[in-house]
């Protein structure tokens, strides 16, 4: 979907700089602690491997020989090196890095939910350990252990469903009023261009969230070898600077990313559910793949459709024939809106503005198609007989 990024990312080919990139992430930033948690892993695994061995070899008299010992202390050897090598990552820095970037995008009051019960939970178990510390061989601390294992994980999921009553409390932010619904932008909505009418119209009443990676995605639109790409990439970026440049409009570019999420789709619905906001497309495909996830989208080809005049049978309209259509006898016109319409009995109308009266109005999963035939009533004067020729044919009658 994108193409390779340019090696500055501050300027693009085309000469239009775009002052809010940064450098692209590699495919996977964790790569090198990862390995180096495995490496250490693997020498920890290796040195309890053959200790292990060698303990085996001593205890067990089949091992006691300089065979046994050997096939004993190999094969721990290898076992630890395979063991230390899948754990060492997965009981270190994966953790650590799932912990931090769930914490870099947790709202503030799912943060204060979450802690909360916590919280909570620890302190019912403290109050376990203390009520059974007295029971003996160190039962009461088990007892205590198990209560903290089950409650801390209920902790968890209650505080993040209650952490709207953080928010009512008015811990969860500063700031004052009703805040703005947020709507994240794929970058295709960015592209079309459609979004600047409306915000420079006073219609976008949201705040629009236009993550890092949509703008390294269109960058690397902008710098692709394509030119029907490179133009579309250019606009979007020209689309970017002049909303930038509206006043009042709260745009606003999370840097926040998922490296172990490659498809830029993904990340936007990941996105859209954290910070609990609408997904603004145009792109089909997406708007199918979100709405299955439970994201709300709001499609600009369906708000184009729903704000396009409406016709109804039998009223009459002037129209420009462009064209044959598909079927004998038929012409192809367009309204102002760009509506197709289809006049039964145009094709010999073609460059002429005739009067038609429309006949039915199809909608489609593209857009409405109007059919309509040329107006008998309203057409000049001509001699009887080629006007009833002309009328014959839309209506489709049997004069045969």
């Amino acid at each position: 979907m994108a193409a390779t990024p340019p090696e500055s990312p501050e300027e693009s080919s085309s000469g239009i700089r775009l002052r809010f990139a940064r450098a692209r992430l590699p495919a996977e930033p964790h790569a090198r602690p990862t390995r180096i948690a495995s490496l250490i892993g693997m020498c920890v695994g290796a040195s309890g491997g053959t200790l292990y061995g060698a303990i085996l070899s001593a205890r067990i008299p089949p091992l006691s020989t300089w065979q046994g010992s050997s096939i004993s202390v190999v094969v721990g050897l290898a076992l630890g090196c395979v063991v230390g090598y899948i754990l060492g990552p997965n009981l270190t820095v994966r953790p650590y890095f799932w912990a931090e970037e769930t914490l870099e995008t947790l709202p503030t009051s799912e943060l204060l939910g979450v802690l909360g019960g916590v919280i909570v939970a620890l302190a019912i178990a403290a109050m376990v350990a203390l009520i059974a510390g007295g029971l003996p061989f160190g039962l009461g601390w088990v007892v205590a252990v198990l209560v903290a294992a089950v409650l801390v994980p209920l902790g968890l999921t209650v505080g993040h469903r209650r952490r709207k009553d953080f928010s009512m409390l008015g811990m969860g932010g500063g700031s004052t009023g009703p805040p703005l619904a947020k709507v994240v932008v794929d970058t295709s909505a960015v592209i079309d261009g459609r979004l600047l009418d409306l915000a420079r119209g006073g219609f976008c009443l949201y705040q629009l969230l236009i993550p890092q990676f949509v703008l390294e995605e269109l960058q690397s639109v902008a710098d692709s070898g394509d030119p029907i790409r490179r133009a579309r990439g250019r606009r979007g970026i020209a689309m970017l600077e002049e909303l930038r440049a509206l006043p009042g409009l709260d745009l606003q570019f999370p840097t926040v990313d998922y490296p172990s999420m490659p498809e830029v789709d993904a990340r936007l619905v990941r996105l859209t559910r954290e910070e609990d906001a609408s997904l603004l497309t145009v792109d089909y495909n997406l708007d199918k793949v979100a709405q299955i996830a439970g994201v709300r989208v709001l499609n600009l080809n369906q708000l184009a459709t729903a704000m396009r005049p409406t016709l109804v049978a039998g009223e009459r309209v002037e129209v420009e024939v462009v064209k044959e259509g598909r079927e004998p006898e038929q012409g192809v016109g367009y309204l102002e809106d760009g509506t197709m319409l289809v006049v039964e009995g145009g094709r010999d109308k073609l460059g002429e503005t005739v009067p038609v009266v429309v006949r039915s109005v199809i909608q489609t999963a593209s857009g409405r198609m109007i059919f309509a035939h040329v107006d008998c009533e309203e057409a000049e004067p001509e001699p009887p007989a080629p006007r009833r020729v002309k009328s014959s044919r839309p209506t489709g009658g049997g004069g045969r």
